[in-house]
């Protein structure tokens, strides 16, 4: 099943954010709260990307090697998205369709929001919110994944995160309480950042310093080899373990999204969604770092 990628007209609404304060808690717990700059006349849209090349057609073998290694390895439910961003190549396996709870992996969309607010000449990375400036709250909202980093950007963006989002294209995602998204929306976000359509380059070295530095580096990044580049951000909440990625790995760049949720909404498989995430990792980037 291949993605739908027609552009919905119109915004979601959503209620008012309701995010609580956080202590420090278990890792399976973290989440548990839950180009150029462009101006406010020139959004990227979902054009930026050429969608229409996204054919599962031209690479059969990898969407049909997924969808094989989910079924003969776990009972819970699996969305992989890949972008091979040296051919502009997207490539969705699994649950395609489903919307799933994002966890941490959308704090890199409050992130970017934040950033247009300021390419915009609307917010400064020096002003505080909730008594710490913005650039140390997206640092931890990145790489330590802090729900009240996040909790304090999202409160300053309001709907402006959503209409943001919508603007770029990923028409699957519901911000606020509900927090979801497709897996291929998640890939397409990395796609966009990678090829620096959302923010100016040097937003984006700082992006990928944070995500580079991310915790949650016991899944994709560990199935890689250690020569691997990889800027990632992962999210847990209840019974969902996600990882995303953009890897560059023996001169092939890609982004890859790993989405998994068991249907009990617990953990208690943990250990097993990690290997499945290692051998997920390791069958796509042994089919698209040795491609010619």
């Amino acid at each position: 099943m291949t993605k739908n990628n027609k552009i919905v007209a119109g915004l979601l609404v959503i209620g008012s954010l309701a995010i609580g304060t956080h202590a420090r808690q278990p890792k399976w717990l973290d989440d548990f709260l839950s180009s150029t700059s462009v101006t406010s006349s020139e959004i990227v849209n979902a054009e930026s990307i050429n969608k229409s090349s996204y054919t599962a057609s031209d690479h059969t073998n990898l969407i049909t090697d997924i969808n094989q290694y989910i079924a003969d390895n776990t009972n819970v439910e699996v969305a992989v998205s890949v972008v091979d961003l040296d051919n502009d190549k997207q490539y969705n396996a699994g649950e395609t369709e489903v919307v799933f709870k994002a966890a941490s992996t959308t704090k890199l969309i409050a992130a970017l929001a934040y950033l247009h607010e300021v390419e915009l000449g609307n917010a400064t990375l020096t002003q505080r919110l909730n008594g710490t400036n913005a650039e140390q709250l997206i640092k931890q909202a990145l790489e330590v994944s802090d729900n009240n980093a996040w909790a304090s950007l999202n409160e300053y963006l309001g709907d402006k995160q959503q209409t943001y989002a919508q603007s770029i294209g990923l028409t699957s995602f519901t911000g606020g309480d509900y927090n979801t998204i497709t897996a291929a929306d998640e890939a397409t976000l990395l796609s966009l950042l990678y090829r620096g359509k959302l923010v100016s380059d040097e937003h984006r070295s700082t992006l990928y310093g944070y995500m580079a530095n991310a915790d949650g580096e016991s899944f994709i990044k560990a199935a890689l080899p250690t020569t691997a580049t990889v800027y990632h951000k992962y999210g847990t909440l209840w019974g969902n373990l996600h990882d995303t990625a953009i890897i560059n790995y023996s001169g092939h760049n890609y982004a890859l999204v790993i989405f998994t949720k068991s249907s009990d909404n617990t953990l208690d498989d943990y250990d097993n969604r990690v290997n499945l995430i290692h051998g997920l990792t390791k069958l796509v980037n042994g089919q698209i770092a040795s491609e010619g």
